[in-house]
This record gives C-alpha cells, sequence and structure tokens, in this order.
C-alpha cells in the first residue's frame, strides 16, 4: 500500500468538515484516512527496525575492525618501508673519449 502525500490526507480531513458531506462518504474518507494511518505505522516501524540492525551492526563492525588492527599490530609499529638503493654513477667521461666512439 502506498502512503498518502500530505496535501491528499489534508484534502481528505477538510472535506470532512463538510457539513453537507454524506455519511457514506464519512465512511470512506475514514477508512482511507484509518489505511493510510495503519500504512504509515507499520512503515515506519519496518524503518526504525532496519536502523536498529543497521546501527548495531556499525558498532559490531567497528568493534571487530578495532580488534582486527590490535591484532595485527598497524597502529602502533608502523614498518618502515625499505628504502630503494639509490644508484650513483660517478664515472668521468672525456670529450676526447666520446669523439673516439663516433
Amino acid at each position: 500500500m502506498t502512503i498518502m502525500d500530505r496535501e491528499a490526507h489534508e484534502k481528505l480531513l477538510s472535506d470532512l468538515l463538510n457539513p453537507e458531506l454524506e455519511q457514506s462518504a464519512k465512511t470512506e474518507i475514514l477508512t482511507q484516512l484509518r489505511d493510510n494511518y495503519t500504512g504509515f505505522t507499520t512503515e515506519y516501524e519496518t524503518v526504525n527496525q532496519k536502523v536498529e540492525k543497521l546501527t548495531q551492526d556499525n558498532s559490531d563492525l567497528v568493534i571487530s575492525n578495532s580488534k582486527l588492527f590490535r591484532q595485527t599490530g598497524v597502529l602502533g609499529d608502523n614498518p618502515k618501508p625499505k628504502e630503494e638503493k639509490q644508484k650513483e654513477f660517478s664515472e668521468t667521461i672525456k670529450l676526447s673519449d666520446i669523439e673516439k666512439s663516433i
């Protein structure tokens, strides 16, 4: 069941205030309002249950991650990456050696 939007709900309430409205029409409007309220409360309860479950799951994941990081020792002892040896070329080349190779 789809939930009625606010404007439609307000229109039904204002229609109920019409003194010329027949009893059968009033009963139909009240039934629509009751059905809408029932659908709304059902959806509200469902959403609240999902929020509670997701909040609990999130809390459990935070605790699990914290335990995992403590077990692996990542928080306190960050291993330093191995430094790459920087290669140096200190060979001197003379211009005459370059000319000979050409």
